[in-house]
């Protein structure tokens, strides 16, 4: 008989400005991206799960009152980062494949635009296509950010600085040198729950994207795969991160998206009787890793 594992539950949305010609994979009108992030976040609060909102500089501007309603309610609000929507509109590529004192230069701009809108800086971060090189974590740590979202287990895209080849898929501190090792900064970084044993027309992991396919074909066997590796890996601290964006019509009960996160939700009921399900934000996740280290370092010494 399994165990039960403890398996931290996290909900993330990655809100980009709306699509421009060097940057298309943002929403179409900031009405569009409103309703879904809206919508996204009024599912999950309703099921229990607070969601993490990774928000574009230009998108907490548009979205303030919104973003501020849903802060109140328990949502956290991170930092989202692409270098082609930057309003200098100078950058070519994304993050990853930046200079150290440019990634810097860039992230500080994009805090600092994020603070005068919210009036608070963000401390949670994620990269479009999750694109980071060996400086980005300690940039991001001098930063004053301490946690993120950052690693796609098996995504490899070199050309535009996606290397996740070798990181392990559980939430890590990380190394100040290398963006694959676990080491002893205390950031913590909780990457979005992929099978890289299963493989997309691209060549590409399935991840716990919620508008990427169906719940059957898609989301059970993930989950169920990523469950597996926790026991075999005897994880330390487990958990599950899917992903979305502020696109689909989350706000919509017949929206096939909205339908499948219903459907995942209903599954995690169903897991919670196997397993001790802990719905936490990304920030959440950190305290509860950082009390877990602590226990452990204390019974060892």
């Amino acid at each position: 008989m399994t165990s039960r594992l403890t398996i931290h539950v996290l909900f993330t949305l990655d809100c980009e400005s709306i699509a421009i010609r060097a940057a298309k994979e943002g929403p179409r009108s900031w009405e569009q991206s409103a309703r879904a992030i809206e919508g996204y976040c009024n599912r999950l609060l309703r099921a229990g799960y607070p969601p993490t909102l990774f928000v574009a500089p230009q998108c907490a501007v548009e979205h303030t009152p919104l973003l501020e309603e849903l802060a109140g309610r328990g949502v956290e609000l991170g930092l989202y980062v692409n270098p082609l929507q930057a309003e200098s509109g100078s950058y070519r590529n994304f993050l990853g494949t930046l200079a150290p004192d440019v990634q810097r230069r860039l992230i500080d701009d994009a805090a600092e635009r994020f603070a005068d809108a919210l009036g608070v800086r963000p401390r949670s971060f994620r990269p479009c296509k999750h694109s980071a090189s060996d400086a980005t974590y300690r940039l991001l740590y001098e930063l004053g950010f301490r946690q993120g979202s950052i690693a796609q287990p098996g995504f490899m895209l070199p050309r535009i600085g996606v290397e996740w080849e070798h990181v392990v898929h559980h939430p890590r501190y990380v190394d100040a040198q290398h963006h694959e090792r676990a080491g002893d900064l205390p950031f913590l970084d909780v990457p979005v729950t992929t099978d890289p044993d299963q493989r997309q027309i691209t060549n590409q992991p399935y991840e716990l994207r919620i508008d990427a396919g169906t719940f059957e074909a898609l989301h059970q066997p993930v989950i169920e795969r990523a469950i597996e590796r926790m026991i075999e890996d005897a994880a330390l601290f487990c958990a599950l991160c899917f992903t979305s964006d502020n696109r689909p019509a989350y706000d919509n009960d017949n929206d096939k998206h909205s339908r499948t996160l219903e459907a995942v939700l209903d599954y995690l009921e169903a897991l919670g009787e196997q397993h001790d399900l802990v719905p936490t934000t990304l920030a959440g996740a950190h305290e509860r890793f950082r009390a877990l280290r602590h226990t452990v370092s204390a019974a060892r010494e």
